[in-house]
């Protein structure tokens, strides 16, 4: 991450009823950047993750959805490695 991202559009979603998913990794840049995550992204205990700053570090998150994307279920797959 080299800025903040403050939207994210997701494109060619599969219908409902079937499963659309896709990984997003951050590696840091050594300054703190926040995400703007939409509202569709479910996140466990409806809690978004703080993206970790330490340069070179990784934080990397899993997607899917099974309902044309009307929502997204977000986890967090690996921080800070």
């Amino acid at each position: 991450l080299t800025d903040n991202i403050t939207s994210i559009t997701l494109s060619n979603i599969q219908s409902t009823g079937r499963t659309s998913s896709f990984v997003i990794i951050f590696t840091a840049d050594g300054t703190a950047r926040s995400v703007t995550w939409p509202a569709s992204f479910q996140w466990p205990s409806s809690i978004a993750p703080t993206i970790t700053s330490t340069n070179g570090k990784k934080d990397l998150f899993l997607f899917m959805t099974i309902d044309g994307g009307t929502t997204w279920q977000a986890f967090i797959s690996g921080q800070n490695y």
